[in-house]
């Protein structure tokens, strides 16, 4: 049964389902790091406006004798994230900062500042093309679900004139713009996409608690009134590490896995683009090779 603060065909199904992978969009945006690439910024690339974190590895590496295993970012992230026991309450304060530049390092790298090709753009609007589905239908065509947090597929939808006359983006559920003025208005087509680790342009309600219920996200776009007031806030998505826990308390990701099982029980046809299975998505990989039939 599927929650009624849901969006989307609740009576209906999709024929096809995307399940979409760092790959994805790094064969349309070469400079979109996948996990290989964040590794080889460990910790020398580490900018310093996160040195606490830079700090923090460099002297992991030196604890662990440099050994390779410890110096990537799903060990990092893990080692920081999974941290339950503090001297003291300086420690608690160090750690709940290196969060919060672990959490900007990742944004940050995610972040597509360079224009696509002139190929690349045609290719994948030709795709979204397909992908759209009429929103009066019970029955939609095509869903995405994506693990990546970039905003690849909305960027695309808002550059390209005429992708953006007729489609609007239907995330499956209600996250309501920060800016109450912001004019997006639903469109004759759409496209459903479930982003099952959170979003680039997602954020927590300012002054909101800490729980990611529904009623306490928003999201946040460019050009926004708003978007100066969260623009150097962390936004919502689950990082790369096997301490995950604490980023799935409230609503907000349940809901959207809970969709994703019901469409992918019922879809006739799954394909999976660019999606290398890492070993912190363990059991997203149980819950995927459950709907392989």
């Amino acid at each position: 049964m599927i929650p009624d603060e849901t969006r989307g065909p609740e009576s209906g199904h999709y024929s096809e389902i995307f399940l979409l992978g760092s790959g994805f969009s790094k064969s349309f945006c070469p400079s979109m790091p996948t996990l290989k690439d964040l590794n080889g910024r460990i910790p020398d690339a580490i900018s310093p406006e996160c040195q606490a974190l830079r700090d923090y590895c460099y002297e992991l590496r030196e604890l662990c004798r440099n050994q390779p295993e410890f110096m990537n970012i799903e060990a990092v992230a893990t080692s920081i994230l999974a941290a339950q026991v503090f001297a003291g309450e300086q420690e608690r304060l160090h750690y709940a900062s290196l969060r919060f530049e672990l959490l900007k390092f990742i944004a940050k790298a995610m972040r597509r500042d360079t224009p696509l090709s002139a190929e690349a753009s045609r290719t994948l609007s030709a795709f979204l093309e397909y992908a759209k589905n009429n929103r009066i239908q019970e029955n939609r065509k095509t869903l995405l679900l994506s693990f990546n947090y970039d905003t690849l597929i909305e960027d695309q939808i808002r550059q390209d004139k005429k992708l953006a006359e007729e489609i609007s983006m239907d995330y499956g559920v209600a996250i309501e713009p920060a800016d109450r003025s912001a004019c997006r208005t639903p469109l004759g087509y759409s496209i459903d996409l479930l982003k099952l680790h959170g979003s680039l342009n997602w954020y927590t309600v300012k002054g909101a608690g800490a729980e990611l219920d529904l009623k306490n996200v928003c999201h946040v776009e460019p050009g926004d009134r708003s978007y100066p007031l969260y623009r150097n806030e962390n936004p919502l998505f689950i990082p790369m590490a096997h301490a995950k826990e604490s980023f799935l308390r409230g609503s907000l990701f349940n809901v959207i896995w809970a969709k994703a099982d019901y469409y992918l029980s019922h879809a006739d046809n799954i394909y999976i683009i660019g999606y290398g299975f890492p070993k912190t998505d363990i059991n997203n990989i149980s819950f995927l090779l459950k709907h392989r039939d």
